[in-house]
C-alpha cells in the first residue's frame, strides 16, 4: 500500500523553521587597472567588461538574531579580522580561493566542539529546497509520487525497494530515495557534505556554460548527528557500493519526509552560516555619472558660448549630446555585463585552484553512467543538448 505525504510536506515547508542563519557577503568588485597600472578605457570596461582581474572589497557579516549559537561566535571576530586585513593591505589582490579557504581553516575545527561540519555549495543563490518541490515540478508528480516511486520498485526489484514513509523506517526509506536521486529522480532530499573543498566543486561546477551572473552560495552547517537526526530533519544515508557517489561525495542528506510529521516544538534548530558573493558596481556607475555630469555641463557651456562667438559649435555640441546618450545606454546595459564577467572570473579561478589541489570534477561521478553524462554535458553546447 502507498502512502502520498508530498502534498502535506510541500504546505509545511515555508512554515517550519529548521535553521538558524547568519550570512556572510563577500563583495567583489571589478579592478580598473590592468598590468602596470595603466588605466582601462572606462567606456570599453563597462560596455564590453573588458577586464580580467577583481578585488574583494570587504566581507558584511549579518550575524544570527539568537545569540546562544556557539558556532557563530567566532564568525564576527574572523570577518573583523580578514576586513583589516583587505583594509591595511596585508591581503590585497587576494585570491578568491584564498579567503573560502581562510574561512574554512578559521569556522571548521575539531568536530566535537560545535563547529561547523557539513557543508553545500549552491551554483545560485537558490533557497534551500529540494528538487522535488522546485517550482518547474508538475503538481500531479508531487501529489503520486509514492505510486510512481513504488511502481518503479516493482519493476527494479533488484536495485530499488519501496519504503512508504513512517518515522520509524524514515532511514531506511532514506536509503531508497538516495538510490532514486543517484539516478536521477527528483526527491525530498538535499545533499550536503562533509568536506568543504567537495561543497566548493559543487559551486562552480558548470560554470563555462553559464549564459547568465549568479550569486554563487556556499554554506556552513553546524551539525549534531544524533540530536539533529531526532529533532530535525538531518540523516546520515547507509553507504554503500551501489550508490558510490555519496562515498564520493562525503554526502549526507536533510530529508523534508520528515515534515510530515515533526513537532515544531521539538525542533533543535541547525545552525547555518550562508557564505555570498555579492557585486559592488558603484565605483563604475559612479565614475559613468561623472563623466556624464561634465558632458552636460559642457553643452550647456557651448549653448551659452554659442550667443557670443562668431562660429558655430552645434556640431561640437550633437557629438556631445551623442557621448551623453551613449553613456546612458551603457549605465543601463553595465551592470548585468559586468556582473557576467565577475562571475565568471570567481567561479573560473576556485574551479582552476581545487583542480591544482586534485579536487577533480570528474570525481564527483565514481559511476559509469554518471561519468558519462558528466563528460558529454561538458562537450555538447547548450542548445545541441536542448534539441537532442
Amino acid at each position: 500500500m502507498t502512502i502520498e505525504i508530498y502534498d502535506e510536506v510541500q504546505t509545511r515547508l515555508k512554515d517550519i523553521p529548521l535553521f538558524t542563519e547568519a550570512e556572510i557577503k563577500i563583495v567583489v568588485k571589478p579592478d580598473l587597472r590592468e598590468k602596470g597600472d595603466s588605466q582601462i578605457a572606462l567606456t570599453n570596461l563597462a560596455q564590453y567588461s573588458d577586464f580580467d582581474h577583481y578585488h574583494i572589497e570587504k566581507l558584511v557579516y549579518c550575524p544570527s538574531t539568537d545569540s546562544d549559537v556557539v558556532a557563530f561566535d567566532q564568525v564576527a571576530q574572523t570577518v573583523e579580522m580578514i576586513n583589516q586585513d583587505l583594509e591595511h593591505g596585508k591581503i590585497d589582490n587576494w585570491h578568491i580561493f584564498y579567503l573560502y579557504k581562510e574561512l574554512i581553516q578559521k569556522l571548521v575545527r575539531d568536530r566535537s566542539e560545535g563547529y561547523f561540519n557539513y557543508f553545500r555549495g549552491q551554483f545560485d543563490d537558490w533557497p534551500l529546497i529540494p528538487s522535488l518541490f522546485r517550482g518547474n515540478t508538475k503538481k500531479s508528480f508531487i501529489s503520486s509520487y509514492d505510486r510512481i516511486y513504488s511502481d518503479i520498485a516493482k519493476e527494479y526489484p533488484d536495485i530499488l525497494s519501496y519504503i512508504p514513509y513512517d518515522e520509524d523506517q524514515a532511514e531506511a526509506r532514506a536509503e531508497q530515495l538516495a538510490m532514486l536521486q543517484h539516478y536521477g529522480m527528483r526527491t525530498s532530499l538535499l545533499d550536503i557534505t562533509q568536506n568543504p573543498f567537495i561543497a566548493l566543486q559543487f559551486m562552480v561546477l558548470g560554470f563555462e556554460t553559464a549564459k547568465h551572473w549568479h550569486y554563487s552560495s556556499f554554506d556552513m552547517y553546524c551539525i549534531d548527528e544524533e540530536k539533529h537526526a531526532e529533532s530535525n530533519i538531518f540523516v546520515a544515508v547507509v553507504k554503500n557500493d551501489r550508490n558510490k557517489r555519496i562515498k564520493a561525495q562525503k554526502g549526507a542528506f536533510f530529508d523534508y519526509d520528515y515534515l510530515n510529521d515533526i513537532r515544531v516544538t521539538n525542533i533543535q534548530k541547525i545552525p547555518r552560516l550562508k557564505i555570498r558573493l555579492d557585486y559592488d558596481m558603484s565605483a563604475i556607475s559612479d565614475a559613468l555619472q561623472k563623466q556624464q555630469t561634465e558632458f552636460t555641463g559642457l553643452v550647456g557651456f557651448l549653448k551659452e558660448s554659442e550667443k557670443t562667438a562668431e562660429a558655430s559649435t552645434v556640431g561640437m555640441q550633437n557629438q556631445l549630446a551623442e557621448n551623453i546618450k551613449m553613456i546612458t545606454e551603457i549605465r543601463e546595459k553595465s551592470p548585468e555585463l559586468i556582473k557576467d564577467r565577475l562571475s565568471y572570473l570567481l567561479s573560473r579561478d576556485i574551479s582552476h585552484k581545487l583542480r591544482e589541489y586534485f579536487y577533480l570534477e570528474k570525481n564527483l561521478f565514481p559511476d559509469f553512467d554518471k561519468y558519462i553524462s558528466y563528460l558529454q554535458q561538458r562537450n555538447i553546447e547548450p542548445t545541441e543538448r536542448l534539441n537532442r
